[in-house]
């Protein structure tokens, strides 16, 4: 289902259309002097618009795709890891290389030390400020990639357990390697359709939005504000979305 806001804005649209369409329909009385608000003007911003929101719906399916693909397969790493420090110590391992791999795997739970609050791995994006708790998609991968070089250079680490093993580890931390590549590869063309879309539609003055509330100025000073040209549009509805 459609978010509030996105349908907010392919509303914003159809009300845009409308308005144009009665604008056109007032004939030799609708006639701005500013160009922003020509008829041709009015036509070129509606034809941006429309193609603004579907290269969001073409952008944002494997976006979504992946985003859903990247999520399962972090999903065994922290029960992983946890497993990974227990074998470790099942080992014999060394008491500080015990503490290390400890370390590490506080970072991979998300949690700080000295507490037990854990915190959830955020959906965020590649850009995103890392957090405190290194809970990133990008900082987990790395936290993951310090426990193996911990436990490869372990003689004492040598579980049984295919899941455990070196080589294991090492393909599970390539796979999230590649889905967090794949990730960024289909995130950046659907932000820059959201960013082009937000700037088309709510630029201040020349924006979509802005651009209709005046053409609704417009026709209430040059026809009224109790005319049927101005009922005609004045209920049509204009709104700003993040």
């Amino acid at each position: 289902m459609a978010s509030t806001s996105e349908t907010g804005h392919a509303k914003n649209v159809t009300n845009f259309e409308t308005l144009l369409i009665s604008c056109t329909g007032f004939g030799a009385g609708y006639n701005p002097t500013n160009t922003a608000l020509t008829i041709a003007t009015l036509t070129a911003q509606h034809i941006d618009a429309k193609a603004a929101i579907k290269e969001i719906k073409t952008t944002e399916t494997p976006f979504k795709s992946v985003e859903g693909e990247r999520q399962t397969l972090y999903k065994p790493l922290k029960p992983l890891a946890t497993k990974v420090i227990n074998a470790l110590i099942a080992a014999g391992a060394p008491a500080t290389v015990i503490a290390d791999a400890k370390t590490i795997n506080r970072k991979l739970q998300g949690k700080r030390a000295n507490t037990k609050t854990t915190e959830t791995v955020p959906n965020e994006e590649p850009t995103n400020t890392i957090s405190v708790a290194q809970t990133s998609y990008d900082m987990l991968l790395d936290n993951l990639e310090k426990l193996i070089e911990l436990v490869n250079v372990e003689p004492k680490y040598n579980p049984n357990e295919e899941d455990l093993k070196i080589e294991a580890l090492i393909v599970y931390k390539e796979q999230l390697e590649a889905v967090n590549t794949k990730f960024k590869t289909f995130y950046v063309p659907y932000k820059n359709a959201l960013q082009t879309r937000n700037e088309m539609f709510y630029t201040p003055q020349t924006g979509l939005v802005d651009t209709a509330l005046t053409v609704k100025i417009y026709v209430k000073s040059v026809f009224g504000a109790t005319s049927p040209q101005y009922r005609q549009i004045s209920k049509l509805a204009f709104k700003k979305y993040k």
